[in-house]
């Protein structure tokens, strides 16, 4: 599928070789067990074809497809998907794709995991994004989106931290800039300087409940962590939200 624009700082940096690199400590345990408590939750049938929204390298499609559900994946990255494609195995599928086009197929589960939503400049495209799942889900389809609890970040926030991988020194320095959470980081590899954004915008539940609701969803739940906790905008580190397609 065509991406929309390559300048767009989630473009470069997820197809980067360095952003596997930094975050290659990811916990696979707390992936499983969260999507075995989360397909458990919602009495998700076998029978389920389920769609990894901005799936990256494939970690939560791999767990998904060992419950033994069908799974596709689709990213924006070709990196990313290239080795999602290598690990994968039948019942597995993987695709390029920028999500805010239109999905292609049907699915009865989308789940959008791990703050892989807000990315963009132009709020606008949120419901892009949400009307594109909307129209792809089968009737009483569902959409899980666990995002972070933006509010618990922004008052926790670690404005400066340094994180040391295979020798290189990852400079990180986080701020709260027009509405987003932006985290800079800047590195010496291979007798160059490199210096990356990630910025996503920090969305709370009023402004889901309004997204979800315009593109036809309905909030079900609303959980704060990985063992499913109910959520608490103080103290949850999660907003997990569980949506039916009207």
């Amino acid at each position: 599928m065509q991406t929309q624009n390559t300048n767009e700082w989630f473009a470069s940096w997820f197809d980067s070789p360095y952003y596997h690199l930094l975050y290659q400590n990811r916990d696979e345990n707390e992936a499983t067990g969260f999507l075995t408590l989360l397909t458990t939750h919602l009495r998700l049938p076998k029978t389920a074809h389920l769609l990894d929204l901005a799936c990256g390298a494939g970690r939560h499609s791999r767990v998904l497809h060992n419950l033994g559900y069908r799974v596709t994946g689709c990213d924006l990255s070709p990196n990313s998907i290239r080795e999602a494609q290598e690990k994968a195995t039948e019942g597995m599928d993987f695709f390029v794709h920028d999500m805010r086009n239109p999905l292609p197929g049907k699915y009865d589960v989308t789940l959008n995991l791990f703050t892989s939503f807000g990315y963009f400049d132009n709020v606008l495209d949120n419901a892009k994004v949400l009307t594109s799942v909307a129209n792809s889900l089968t009737e009483n389809g569902l959409l899980i989106i666990d995002f972070m609890n933006a509010e618990k970040v922004i008052r926790e926030l670690k404005m400066r931290q340094e994180i040391v991988q295979d020798g290189i020194i990852f400079h990180i320095k986080r701020e709260v800039s027009n509405g987003k959470i932006v985290k800079t980081i800047a590195f010496e590899a291979e007798g160059q300087s490199h210096f990356y954004q990630e910025k996503v915008q920090a969305l709370d539940l009023i402004d889901f409940q309004q997204l979800l609701g315009n593109a036809g969803f309905d909030i079900l739940e609303t959980r704060g962590n990985y063992a499913l906790e109910i959520y608490n905008p103080l103290l949850s580190d999660r907003l997990i939200l569980i949506c039916k397609k009207r």
